[in-house]
């Protein structure tokens, strides 16, 4: 199992800049953001302008009473000095008294502008922040495609499954509801306080004094979201991890009875981020009482200073509801950007772990040359490699030439580094010390495209996807080829036995990795998506390894036939599969101690005669 790396944030990144970088994204459609902020903005100015019309109707009514009492000459113009923005856009609050429609028509219309701008805000911002989602996701997709080997080596497929999901996941709540939130309920809290303080400075300047206390617990509070949110991202890690070796590992689950083992696995993992969550619910259920408890503090203050009859003395009524009827306002929108912000944090912490994986260096490709096709002359000179650098060499002093079209066999006992060896002639890994020519240019010399093109494999762990026999065959740019190619190739490597035979032949759906399928056929369909791909360097590491007896000979001379004219690396344990080998390498802990053809090798009686002796009286019918 590879080693737990845990969901980290971006070393060098602050949390603003983070969230910067996630908006970067939306560079080319700032301007559907922007007309987001405008609705969303229009939203909370429509809150703002219904207190002053009923602060503007409130003076109003005390006009016509005014008017209707007072003899005549004698009434007080109550829109004289009034604050309302609205009195003086209509020409005093008496205007009532003579036009009773316009509060009506004016609170339509307000109504109306509400929610153009509610709809417009929330459509526009979903449209963005769905974008930026899509765009993020495909980008990481697309940065997995473009890691190295080593990556992949020291992280659990569990963790990158989780952050192209989960993660993403989290960011689309920051960046959806969450930004809606913050850009809706932060307009509606600036322009309530600047109301304020344009009603009443005196008064507004209370909030002033509580703003830096709700600050500061805002500030903790974040940091503490943050750190857990990343516990919280690991151990989905650890959940999809677990569930996804569970899954692909049931049968030798229940034969070794590890069910209880998987289970227990699960609980922990499971338990872990149950943990976490009710620690985050624990900071979210604290934190919006204390912000409100302050904001209480400043409303109560506020309500006994706005109270005072020398306060009420240069206030008319109107004004003095819309001061109240703004300040309790100020609860809710200050409420829900405390609630919002665990959500924040979460996609925050989100964003730095992607934005981490996104900035890991590709696989280095500094190469040039480009081949229409490679004759397959190899020389590995003075070859020494090791996984990391505190592990010791799996590979010390390799010299060896390869001539093309020649047959080399690599035999040995498990971790003598025959697969290493091969691994690094289509450069999964990079050699540490030496130099690896592929007619006479150093592999690094060619683009890894190009390099590759030139290579065809087929593993001991064949790969298939869940598709049809004939895309598993005809995968990525083999597709080109014409069905007959397809066809002819699935019938080299003896598949057609099988395929003609299923309902939908070539169309047959075969599940994940092949589970429709024997290990036999499984492994003929990978035999035949090399042949098809038809490359001068043939790599076979256990190519057979998953055939019985009958189907290994007749594949056996298919691999023969196509091995003809191209240079052909072959991994084998089953000595009897390799005699024809032009040359056989015997390894044993990472050096080459034998090398020479079946009877040269049996006849210095060393190590291959041994494992050759061994295997005849272990498994006679395989020899031939």
């Amino acid at each position: 199992m590879a080693s737990t790396i845990p969901d980290t944030e971006h070393p060098e990144m602050s949390g603003l800049q983070v969230y910067l970088r996630l908006l970067s994204y939306l560079k080319n459609y700032w301007g559907i953001f922007l007309l987001s902020i405008l609705g969303l903005v229009l939203f909370s100015a429509m809150e703002v302008a219904f207190i002053d019309l009923f602060g503007y109707t409130v003076n109003a009514i005390n006009a016509i009473s005014g008017e209707s009492a007072a003899l005549p000459g004698q009434m007080t113009d109550m829109g004289e000095g009034s604050t309302s923005w609205l009195a003086g856009l209509l020409g005093g609050d008496d205007a009532l008294a003579e036009s009773r429609w316009i509060i009506p028509v004016i609170m339509f219309m307000i109504a109306i502008t509400r929610g153009i701008g509610f709809f417009v805000g929330g459509y526009c911002m979903t449209y963005v922040t769905q974008i930026l989602v899509h765009n993020l996701r495909t980008h990481l997709f697309n940065k997995y495609t473009s890691l190295p080997s080593r990556f992949f080596d020291t992280n659990m497929s569990g963790h990158l499954i989780s952050r192209i999901t989960f993660h993403v996941a989290q960011v689309t709540h920051a960046a959806t509801n969450s930004l809606k939130v913050i850009i809706r309920e932060g307009a509606l809290v600036i322009g309530l306080i600047s109301y304020l303080f344009y009603l009443n400075w005196r008064l507004a300047a209370i909030f002033v004094i509580v703003l830096p206390l709700i600050g500061a617990v805002v500030g903790y509070v974040s940091n503490r979201f943050r750190l857990l949110s990343r516990r919280i991202q690991s151990s989905v890690g650890n959940v999809t991890h677990v569930t996804q070796e569970a899954v692909s590992g049931y049968r030798e689950m229940h034969l070794f009875g590890g069910v209880e083992y998987e289970r227990d696995r699960m609980h922990n993992a499971s338990n872990y981020n149950r943990r976490q969550q009710m620690k985050m619910a624990v900071a979210e259920g604290i934190s919006t009482p204390v912000i409100q408890l302050l904001v209480a503090m400043a409303l109560s203050l506020l309500m006994w200073l706005a109270l005072d009859p020398n306060v009420l003395a240069n206030m008319s009524g109107g004004e003095f509801v819309q001061f109240l009827g703004s300040a309790a306002l100020l609860a809710k929108p200050i409420r829900q950007l405390s609630e919002v912000n665990s959500n924040v944090q979460k996609g925050i912490a989100a964003a730095g772990t992607i934005f981490s994986t996104l900035d890991e260096p590709n696989e280095p490709d500094l190469g040039t040359v480009e081949k229409a096709r490679v004759e397959g002359h190899f020389q590995f000179k003075n070859i020494s490699f090791a996984y990391s650098e505190e592990a010791g060499n799996v590979l010390n002093g390799i010299d060896l030439e390869v001539k093309p079209g020649e047959v080399i066999a690599l035999v040995g006992q498990s971790g003598s580094g025959k697969t290493t060896l091969v691994n690094l002639i289509p450069r999964f890994y990079n050699h540490r010390e030496g130099a690896i020519l592929l007619d006479g240019l150093d592999i690094r010399d060619y683009t890894l495209d190009n390099l590759r093109s030139h290579i065809a494999l087929v593993s001991q762990n064949v790969t298939l996807f869940n598709d049809t026999i004939y895309n598993n065959i005809a995968y990525g740019s083999l597709g080109k080829n014409p069905p007959s190619a397809v066809r002819e190739a699935a019938g080299a490597a003896h598949a057609l036995e099988f395929i003609d035979r299923l309902p939908d032949g070539f169309d047959t759906q075969i599940g994940d990795e092949g589970i429709m399928l024997s290990g036999g056929q499984r492994q003929r369909l990978a035999i035949a998506r090399a042949l098809l791909k038809n490359a001068p360097v043939l790599i076979l590491d256990e190519a057979t390894s998953a055939l019985d007896t009958e189907s290994e000979h007749h594949i056996q001379k298919a691999l023969e036939q196509v091995m003809k004219g191209r240079t052909t690396f072959v991994i084998a344990h089953r000595l009897s599969t390799i005699e024809n080998a032009d040359r056989i390498m015997v390894m044993d802990k990472g050096q080459i101690i034998e090398q020479g053809t079946h009877s040269e090798l049996l006849a210095m009686n060393g190590r291959y005669a041994q494992l050759h002796q061994k295997q005849f009286n272990d498994e006679p019918h395989l020899a031939i």
